[in-house]
């Protein structure tokens, strides 16, 4: 069953990733919501985070 537990993680994970690499606060925070999404729909804390790849995918196909 997924939870939501390690959300804010990922959210601030994702937002980091973005902020630390120089791009707009706006796109920081997209890169940060994705990330806590993809948490709460995965089991465990651990299970499956969520790579950069799939992470830069789901960020293009929300910015169109």
């Amino acid at each position: 069953m997924a939870d939501s537990n390690g959300a804010g993680d990922a959210f601030v994970s994702g937002f980091l990733y973005g902020l630390l690499r120089g791009r707009p606060l706006e796109e920081s925070v997209r890169l940060g919501a994705i990330a806590g999404a993809h948490a709460c729909t995965v089991t465990g804390t651990h299970e499956s985070p969520i790579g950069e790849a799939l992470l830069l995918a789901r960020a293009q196909a929300s910015a169109g």
